[in-house]
């Protein structure tokens, strides 16, 4: 059939092929290399999942998420409803709450008459702040004191933690007074601010006050959390005796999804280009083809059998960037963690730093083009062949 008969005689008279034209063929094959290995990688990845080595990364996982859940439940700096991780968001409004209440029970409302609620109102609900109910307090003042076998290196008391975490705000938003309490108490103003913008009106100019000091407490709080986390995390023997193990499981889990996504990629690679390019001869992928352009060497001669299949596997790792779409979909749902996570223990290398330097050597390979006569990139002046148009015939010597 003709359209499957080589148009090499058009093509010595053909001029090269606009850059544009070139990005939309290369745009058609990206999609389409991108659809047929979701559908590879769903067969790859069951056959993935079935695997010994695969499954026991898993349970490692799987088990060391559940030790480390128990574990921060018990020190109170991480919070669970439903066995889902609550943000730090819901933890931080909880202790806000509790200031709130604690410092009303501290200085009353002296200073502002009208800072006024009962044992009934909602932002006694979480109760009154004190070194048991508050995850920061609790975790410096009971549990590192109650579990000395944990090591963790920390030397500063609960007031200067918060001196620290809040720097230049702590002084005017709490008194560090220990004889009126065993932890900071938000002053009388910032209390006031902080309930009318809670409970009142958060758009007038008390309310807008407010939101100023809630994003200051916001943002220290949260980072005292993460800090404590981190202690969790460095602290021995866990980090030894689970961290380590979780580290290295999870990223034999990541490894063999990403070896698993690389491999569909390339299947769909060769579907998508190898196939075309010996169908429809000269190096016509599927986008060439409906535009019209081909390849052909600058002598005038068609390449060799063996150059469009080293150019197509050349091209295959230019196509790993496909990754970034099918991590849209399952099984990782817009989850991109594996793709961060570096291929083993040792390295630090990862699939995500591997696409990064697909898409930087890519560009430079392409930048050719934008510079040479005949609009040739850096494979086409290495194998000394040319993209042409048939749509415009005879224009010129294309040398």
């Amino acid at each position: 059939m003709r359209i499957f008969d080589s148009n090499i005689e058009l093509l010595k008279r053909s001029s090269p092929a606009k850059l544009s034209k070139r990005f939309v063929c290369w745009a058609i094959d990206f999609v389409l290399v991108a659809l047929i290995a979701g559908v590879v990688f769903s067969g790859l990845f069951q056959i993935t999942q079935n695997t010994s080595a695969y499954n026991a990364a898993k349970g490692t996982v799987s088990d060391e998420i559940a030790y480390y859940e128990q574990l921060t439940k018990e020190t109170h700096i991480v919070e669970y409803i439903d066995g889902a991780r609550v943000t730090s968001d819901v933890i931080v409004l909880k202790n806000v709450y509790r200031a709130i209440c604690l410092s009303y029970e501290v200085f009353g409302n002296n200073q502002q008459p009208d800072f006024t609620f009962d044992s009934t109102h909602d932002v006694m609900k979480n109760g009154i702040h004190s070194v048991e109910n508050d995850n920061i307090a609790y975790f410096y003042t009971q549990y590192l004191k109650n579990n000395p076998s944990i090591d963790v290196e920390t030397s500063d008391d609960l007031f200067e933690i918060y001196k620290k975490a809040f720097g230049d705000d702590a002084t005017f938003m709490f008194s560090f007074n220990r004889e009126l309490s065993e932890m900071p108490v938000l002053n009388t103003q910032v209390a006031y601010y902080l309930f009318h913008y809670l409970f009142i009106d958060s758009s007038d100019s008390i309310g807008q006050t407010g939101a100023t000091y809630y994003r200051s407490y916001h943002n220290a709080y949260a980072n005292m959390l993460e800090e404590a986390e981190m202690l969790i995390l460095k602290s021995e023997p866990y980090f030894s005796t689970h961290y380590k193990d979780y580290k290295e499981a999870y990223c034999s889990e990541a490894r063999y999804t990403n070896i698993t996504l690389l491999v569909s990629i390339f299947i769909a690679c060769f579907v998508v280009l190898i196939v075309p390019k010996y169908l429809f001869k000269d190096e016509k992928t599927l986008g060439y083809k409906l535009f019209g352009l081909g390849v052909i060497r600058v002598d005038g001669e068609a390449n060799a059998w063996y150059v469009p299949l080293i150019k197509t596997v050349i091209s295959c790792f230019g196509f790993i960037p496909v990754s970034f779409i099918l991590y849209l979909f399952p099984p990782f749902n817009g989850g991109y963690e594996a793709m961060f996570m570096p291929v083993s223990t040792d390295c630090n290398v990862s699939l995500a730093m591997v696409i990064l330097a697909v898409i930087i050597i890519g560009g430079i390979i392409n930048a050719f083009s934008l510079f040479t006569f005949r609009r040739q990139n850096l494979i086409n002046l290495i194998f000394n062949d040319v993209v042409v148009d048939v749509h415009y015939i005879d224009e010129g010597e294309r040398d």
